[in-house]
């Protein structure tokens, strides 16, 4: 079972890596615009990035999950090494419109949106749970 700390490392990891993604394909499309829309995007995964770092201060580890931790550290950041959800398959050098880069960025905060929405149930914290929320109002719109 994942620990409130595992969830939210994932969820940092993910938005690192959708940051990373989005910058990466910056540099394959001509466009202006998509290059613009692929910059907004990455800022956007790097706030909500900040955001869950953050919050693993406000989540103390408990002597098991601390113990754990200290035997197996990283383990989750390891799998998931580079992974997006819905981004991993994506050529972004194929996407030649703002419309259908638009269809891409929604196919991947689907994916995020319901990661988070588990997450959710998780956190017992109330000012995390009020941040997350706002970040799955940001996903959604």
């Amino acid at each position: 079972m994942f620990t409130p700390n595992d969830l939210i490392d994932i969820a940092a990891k993910m938005e690192k890596n959708g940051q990373a993604i989005y910058l990466e394909s910056k540099k394959k499309v001509a466009s202006p615009t998509l290059k613009s829309l692929l910059q907004w995007m990455a800022d956007e995964e790097a706030v909500h990035a900040d955001w869950f770092v953050k919050q693993k201060k406000r989540l103390p580890l408990d002597f098991q999950e601390a113990n754990l931790k200290e035997m197996v550290p990283n383990v989750l950041q390891e799998m998931m090494g580079n992974k997006t959800l819905a981004l991993d398959d994506i050529d972004f050098e194929r996407i030649t419109t703002a419309s259908e880069l638009m269809q891409t960025f929604v196919g991947f905060e689907k994916d995020t949106i319901l990661f988070y929405e588990l997450l959710e149930m998780f956190i017992q914290d109330d000012r995390v749970q009020k941040g997350l929320h706002k970040i799955i109002i940001e996903e959604k719109n």
